[in-house]
């Protein structure tokens, strides 16, 4: 019984607050698609993209998975160019999206993957020059799938 007490107190919590699961009476299911994480469809008819960023001081990265598009921003006056480095598991090889217009401005680059393979990108700032890498984010992997 003193194990169910915190459980119920949950379930109680959540459904006060709003988070227990059952949808309120305006809410509605249909008409909505869900991807699950391998990009497959599960229900519904509206599709949206899958919209991932990286960033690090100096440079933000956004991959849009519905055109793949990568969208470098530089956003340190630091003497440094913003890049997205890119590497695409299908082929093995890496590329890069190069901002070197200066602080406050993006470009975008456009990527024509193949469908459902997985590819990591990261932001990074470096030397356009050289082609040198000068301070990068972590990797983001993501699926090209939409």
């Amino acid at each position: 019984m003193t194990r169910l007490i915190p459980a119920l107190a949950l379930v109680v919590g959540g459904l006060l607050f709003g988070c227990g699961g059952v949808p309120e009476e305006s809410d509605s299911a249909q008409g909505v698609e869900v991807q699950d994480a391998q990009g497959s469809e599960t229900a519904g008819t509206v599709t949206a993209s899958a919209v991932t960023s990286s960033s690090v001081y100096g440079a933000s990265v956004t991959f849009n998975s519905n055109g793949d598009n990568f969208t470098v921003n530089d956003t340190a006056a630091d003497s440094h160019s913003a890049v997205a480095q890119i590497y695409n598991y299908n082929t093995g090889n890496t590329s890069y999206c190069w901002n070197t217009s200066g602080a406050g401005t993006s470009v975008t680059c456009n990527r024509d993957f193949a469908e459902g393979i997985r590819i990591r990108f990261r932001a990074c700032t470096g030397e356009s020059g050289s082609g040198n890498l000068v301070n990068c984010a972590a990797w983001v992997t993501v699926s090209t799938a939409n």
